[in-house]
């Protein structure tokens, strides 16, 4: 399925692409550098540009939540796979959201005729995340860095070179970039809806994470915030009821049959992991945004199968952790230090798949800075 975005990129052999022997090397290789571990290393950083994102709409007035997410994901992305480095520039960041917002619509998902690479917007996006790749590299070939994920990248170039001929280490730079900003970015504009329309929510989430703060002295620890109930139930929940990773796509290598459809080989294929995340007989009343169904004695997410907001199998989410300890550590941020409203609290929400499930572009709110006592 992703093989069109391997050809476009010049790079026949991405983790993403990849199955068997050859996948097992890549995320044996890349799993340090995408764990929990590497956010709690970087936690200063993080936190002080999930203030920067916010301080920039202290005026007063409302902002769009959606770009705003997947912008500073990038951010932050970019801050942890270089070691600290300063923030990747706001109008290069919006260059690489939109080079792989035009690739998946017209290459994955078909959903644009291909004539849309022809589009100015495209085209000068790409030159921008092209040439920003290509500085990265340089960079990294000049300095030799003895960590992080560039390090790692041409590290893998030295021990599996077949996998990371032509245009695989551009490619690979570029992966953590967009793979994070659409998921990650997604399930934090829903979490901030879903705080913004319930008060009482908020509120309970915020007086938890006040007394975590006060208990550790200061900011947690990313392992802390991970265990600290409502937080994690919080996130759960929205990656339950809005998963972004709602299936995975694959294509037929034969024919086969299921449940007494013919499919033939060659077919794209969806497979629908998510869709236990609204099955009464699993959650019961499945659309209500409840943050206890993790918890005991209910732990309704533990059922084989049940709860799969990263898909399954060989190809689960490799930066699963990542993912969770950016947004623990972010919606903390958030609620310690703002207040949070909606522009229009009674703001219905139509769901938007661009590329995939993300809050609508007219769902907007406002941000103060939060009197702490």
């Amino acid at each position: 399925f992703w093989g069109a975005l391997d050809e476009r990129h010049g790079c026949p052999h991405s983790i993403i692409a990849l199955d068997g022997d050859d996948h097992r090397k890549l995320r044996k290789l890349f799993a340090d550098d995408l764990s929990r571990e590497v956010v709690g290393r970087h936690a200063d950083g993080i936190t002080e540009l999930t203030r920067q994102a916010f301080a920039e709409h202290l005026t007063g007035s409302d902002f769009q939540v959606r770009d705003m997410c997947r912008l500073l994901v990038s951010r932050q992305v970019h801050h942890l796979l270089t070691q600290g480095d300063s923030p990747v520039p706001l109008e290069t960041a919006r260059a690489l959201m939109e080079v792989f917002r035009y690739e998946t619509n017209v290459l994955l998902l078909g959903k644009w005729p291909r004539f849309a690479f022809a589009a100015p917007v495209y085209r000068r996006s790409r030159a921008l995340a092209t040439a920003f790749i290509d500085t990265l590299i340089q960079d990294a070939e000049r300095r030799k860095p003895d960590s992080g994920w560039f390090a790692t990248v041409l590290q893998g170039r030295e021990a599996y070179p077949e996998l990371f001929a032509d245009g695989g280490v551009g490619l690979n730079f570029l992966l953590p970039f967009v793979a994070g900003v659409d998921t990650v970015g997604s399930t934090l504009a829903f979490v901030l809806y879903e705080l913004t329309r319930d008060s009482a929510l908020r509120e309970r989430v915020r007086d938890a994470v006040d007394a975590c703060v006060e208990q550790a002295g200061g900011t947690p620890s990313v392992n802390t915030l991970k265990n600290l109930g409502p937080l994690r139930g919080l996130i759960m929940e929205g990656l339950r009821l809005y998963p972004a990773a709602f299936g995975i796509y694959r294509r037929a290598t034969r024919d086969f049959e299921f449940d007494g459809h013919r499919i033939r080989g060659g077919s794209d294929v969806l497979v629908f992991t998510s869709s236990t995340h609204t099955d009464p007989d699993c959650f019961p009343d499945p659309y209500r945004f409840d943050i206890d169904r993790f918890a005991k004695p209910r732990q309704e997410h533990k059922g084989r199968f049940v709860y799969a907001p990263y898909g399954g199998g060989p190809h689960v989410c490799l930066g699963a952790g990542m993912g969770e300890g950016l947004m623990s550590l972010t919606v903390a941020t958030w609620l310690r230090e703002f207040d949070l409203e909606a522009e229009n609290p009674h703001h219905r929400m139509r769901f938007s798949y661009d590329p995939s499930l993300s809050v609508d572009p007219g769902f907007r709110i406002r941000v103060r800075p939060r009197a702490l006592s």
